[in-house]
């Protein structure tokens, strides 16, 4: 029988509606007290920013490791799996907010949050360049000096605001390269509409057919976009979240492994065991086995 993996589920201020949804951290600080957790694979239900400021340990994120270096920011999705090295001598800042603290009801900003800095799977972090450092410190700087300042008029909103800018200003620095972002805002709408699409019915089974339909494109135009955008086929990018769920799934719940596929829309449970070998060369049962 398998032994129960339990993947730690932590949350920010969740009974505590009535406090400031949003705080800032010393990260070498913050480890002294949770580097038990920490080192340890585990989700939470609110956004995460990791500005590291050495050189030092690995960062994993959804089953990726990453390299930490010095200024590297990390944007941490809710619900993502991640977890560091284990070690003591981490440097940096930590942000934490939940989604209510930032959106106020605004559909462009719960977009971007949920499709580009901090949904960005093939890489989650931005590396700052020493003639951006103070820039971007500055961000920090006012923040922290914001946040001594809990319970004067405008004290959240002017923190909302920071954040706001501060994120805004890092997704233009990720998209000065982006030659598509920059030259055809259609083709731009049509790739965030299809990661709108793929995040909301990626367990219905969908074709790339099936995709391109709802957005109006050909499969042809749609492949395009996409590998432009990401350097990966349409298709490889749906068999990516369809994957990347199913290992949630099998390190984070305790579901039967014929009831993962069919939540994920495999009528067949020969099919979707063969469908998840195929692309990463072992059994759904010995990938959960490896975690435990």
């Amino acid at each position: 029988m398998m032994s129960e993996q339990k993947i730690e589920k932590y949350h920010f201020l969740k009974d505590e509606p009535q406090k400031r949804q949003f705080d800032i951290y010393d990260l070498a600080e913050y480890q002294k007290i949770h580097s038990q957790h920490s080192s340890k694979p585990h989700t939470h239900s609110f956004y995460q920013i990791i500005w590291f400021k050495s050189n030092k340990g690995k960062h994993f994120i959804d089953f990726e490791e990453y390299d930490i270096k010095k200024n590297r920011i990390f944007f941490i999705a809710k619900n993502q799996i991640h977890f560091f090295e284990q070690r003591q001598d981490y440097n940096g800042l930590l942000l934490h907010f939940n989604e209510s603290f930032i959106l106020n009801n605004e559909t462009d900003i719960n977009f971007f949050l949920t499709y580009s800095i901090f949904n960005n799977h093939q890489e989650p972090f931005y590396q700052v360049s020493s003639e951006q450092e103070h820039q971007i410190l500055s961000y920090f700087q006012q923040i922290e000096n914001e946040t001594k300042n809990s319970g004067e008029f405008g004290n959240q909103m002017i923190l909302s605001n920071v954040l706001k800018a501060f994120l805004l200003r890092i997704e233009r620095e990720k998209r000065k390269n982006d030659t598509t972002i920059k030259t055809d805002s259609s083709r731009n709408f049509t790739y965030l509409k299809f990661r709108d699409l793929l995040e909301h019915n990626f367990n219905q089974n969908w074709s790339v057919s099936n995709y391109a339909d709802r957005l109006s494109v050909s499969t042809k135009t749609l492949n395009s976009i996409i590998k432009s955008e990401m350097g990966k086929t349409t298709s490889q990018v749906i068999t990516d979240r369809i994957l990347l769920e199913v290992k949630r799934k099998l390190v984070h719940t305790n579901a039967r492994i014929n009831q993962i596929g069919y939540d994920l829309g495999f009528q067949d449970p020969y099919y979707f065991i063969k469908y998840f070998k195929k692309h990463l060369k072992i059994s759904p049962s010995e990938f959960r086995k490896t975690i435990s």
